[in-house]
């Protein structure tokens, strides 16, 4: 009976021997370390005024402009956008307009008037493609309407000036279209 017992431990002990060899054949672990980079988002947006003005600073049936540009690039020359982005202007003239009765701007790309516009603000959406360059320029033209052709014969706003930083915001936002 002990032999018995020896022999049936002795096969058990054999049998879990090759079990847990035939196991260890297949199984493999493999370990693989891969870099994982986000694309690339640039964007740039500069303006100038002409003229170098720090205000709105109009006679009656006057006009002065504002220059602007937006592009896919972070600097010129720079690595281009590898996402493709949508740019969101807008532009809020509504304090100067109150303050300056017939002031009006117009929005242009080149020389083709572009954007909506609703009491005082102007909206207006570009696109550019994925690793394609897109530089879009870009001029506000403020005009002073008012030619003193009210009852009085006089102007409205009288010698009204408003500066820039209250009188006209600009805003781009640029997004990566989906």
């Amino acid at each position: 009976m002990k032999k018995k017992l020896f022999l049936v431990i002795l096969a058990l002990a054999i049998l879990t021997s090759l079990t847990a060899g035939t196991l260890a054949v297949y199984t493999k672990t493999l370990t693989d370390t891969e870099k994982i980079e986000a694309k690339r988002f640039a964007f740039s947006a500069e303006g100038d005024i002409a003229g170098d003005s720090t205000s709105i600073n109009l006679a009656p049936t006057e006009s002065m402009e504002y220059d602007f540009s937006i592009a896919n690039v972070d600097s010129k020359g720079g690595p281009v956008a590898e996402v493709p982005l949508t740019f969101n202007v807008s532009i809020n003239y509504k304090e100067a307009a109150g303050k300056m009765p017939g002031l009006v701007a117009t929005l242009y790309s080149g020389e083709e008037k572009v954007g909506k516009y609703a009491d005082g603000e102007i909206t207006y959406t570009a696109y550019s493609k994925a690793g394609e360059i897109f530089e879009g320029a870009y001029k506000v033209v403020l005009t002073w309407t008012d030619d003193g052709s009210n009852s009085t014969g006089q102007t409205t706003a009288g010698n009204a000036k408003v500066s820039f930083a209250t009188g006209l915001t600009l805003t781009v936002v640029a997004t990566q279209t989906v």
